[in-house]
């Protein structure tokens, strides 16, 4: 190869679909279909929570762009997207089956649980951990959106229960399962523990389908 000339370029969020590992389903149509689903929520204040989120464009570009780990499962260019959504599709499912857990936690969680983590890495030019995600990280970070979204709900006059936000940020603190993951909090109500297990299952299956048959698609 001889080379004549060599420039900078900064890539648009276009090149890095061509220069970056990528999610091989269409983000546009996983984006529709995870607002569909989050639609469905029924408590006001979970619902005005949840919109608060979606009304941020900022964050939603960013959610629809960034890996859901650095190396681990879902690690390409929109893998936290597609990992929120084959949770929610597996919450649609199993929430059914336990009359007794409350649907609109357990979906909200999976919703929340890894937002953080659009702060936490980068993805400009490879994949990497920003300052944000060295010094406090997507757990953090999520709680921390979490009470400002619900300041700004209630700014707009929606209350936000206390313990619909305990339960929530419970959620968030504990969804790793155990200390030694990462976790804050040992997973300790029926919801936070659904989300725990959703969350490992959807992660360990994709990393073993991956790992084992890389080779035959999606």
């Amino acid at each position: 190869i001889i080379i004549n000339g060599i420039m900078a370029v900064t890539p648009t969020a276009e090149d890095l679909l061509e220069l970056l590992p990528c999610t091989q389903y269409d983000i546009d149509e996983m984006f529709a279909e995870l607002r569909g689903i989050v639609d469905t929520f029924e408590h006001p204040g979970i619902k005005a929570l949840a919109n608060a989120y979606m009304d941020d464009g900022e964050l939603m570009e960013r959610f629809r762009r960034a890996p859901a780990a650095m190396s681990l499962h879902h690690a390409y260019i929109g893998g936290l997207l597609e990992h929120t959504l084959s949770l929610l599709r597996l919450g649609n499912a199993f929430c059914p089956l336990y009359p007794k857990l409350n649907r609109d936690i357990v979906m909200m969680g999976l919703f929340l649980h890894d937002l953080g983590k659009c702060m936490e890495l980068t993805w400009e030019s490879g994949f990497g951990y920003s300052d944000d995600g060295q010094l406090v990280g997507h757990i953090a970070r999520g709680v921390i959106w979490l009470q400002r979204k619900a300041e700004d709900c209630r700014a707009m006059g929606v209350d936000i229960p206390e313990a619909v936000l305990m339960v929530l940020h419970h959620i968030i603190l504990s969804h790793h399962g155990k200390p030694e993951f990462g976790a804050l909090k040992l997973p300790s109500t029926p919801e936070a523990i659904a989300v725990s297990l959703l969350d490992n299952t959807d992660a360990k299956m994709q990393m073993a389908l991956a790992g084992a048959r890389a080779d035959e698609g999606p």
